[in-house]
């Protein structure tokens, strides 16, 4: 956008280009159509007698005022391991009359959608990405401009998944998938971390269990009278 305005902050909201429009017409300000918003907005303001340019002086609840891109910031308040008292943010915000990003100027993707995002990027497993979507767009990154891979595989840590290491080998080199470690503190490829800091789903009563923990059932053998305790698989 021309000169940098992606909004316009009206009547204690921040909103975009056409929902400021709207609202001024709401609002009972005529607004001229056809016209680039910038435009549009200026010949109102000059039609009201407002000194656009002075922004100092008239109050944004009579009148837009604009909003540039180096204005626009949405902090992280829900971002894990965050250090105390620093700030983390995003350099965008939501139009907060119809939800698309000032910057981006569009909305975030739907929960789907950033799913397949984060599958197809990360190469997830479906089901973890799904987790791991939504653990991202609980933190505040729900748009895939905003993701970063380190906190893609955070968010795939906290969730219990198949462990999963990569190597190259043979000559000529391909790719092999292992899945148990091929040495000590091998990563996993979907979180980063080694084998034993992984939890896994038991297939027999589908509790989390972390890697290293005991874990048994007692499973009826036929033929037997006593039920002998077998490791789970």
């Amino acid at each position: 956008m021309s000169g940098g305005v992606v909004g316009y902050s009206y009547l204690d909201e921040n909103l975009c280009p056409p929902c400021t429009l709207k609202a001024m017409r709401a609002n009972g300000i005529k607004v001229q159509k056809g016209k680039p918003h910038e435009d549009a907005v200026r010949r109102a303001a000059r039609n009201l007698g407002i000194d656009f340019d002075d922004e100092r002086s008239y109050d944004s609840g009579d009148f837009p005022k604009t909003v540039t891109e180096q204005m626009c910031e949405t902090e992280l308040t829900e971002l894990p391991d965050a250090e105390p008292g620093v700030r983390h943010a995003i350099s965008d915000e939501r139009c907060t009359g119809c939800g698309k990003w000032l910057v981006l100027g569009e909305k975030s993707p739907s929960e789907a959608a950033l799913t397949r995002y984060v599958r197809d990027s990360y190469e997830m497993p479906h089901a973890l990405a799904k987790e791991v979507a939504a653990e991202l767009r609980r933190w505040g990154l729900c748009h895939p401009e905003f993701i970063k891979e380190e906190s893609a595989r955070q968010a795939a840590g906290m969730f219990p998944h198949d462990y999963a290491t990569v190597h190259v080998e043979g000559n000529p080199q391909h790719i092999v998938l292992f899945c148990t470690p091929q040495y000590d503190n091998d990563p996993c490829f979907y979180c980063e971390k080694p084998w034993e800091e992984h939890t896994f789903t038991c297939g027999t009563c589908g509790v989390g269990i972390p890697a290293t923990a005991p874990h048994r059932h007692q499973i009826p053998i036929k033929g037997q009278r006593k039920l002998p305790m077998v490791v789970a698989p």
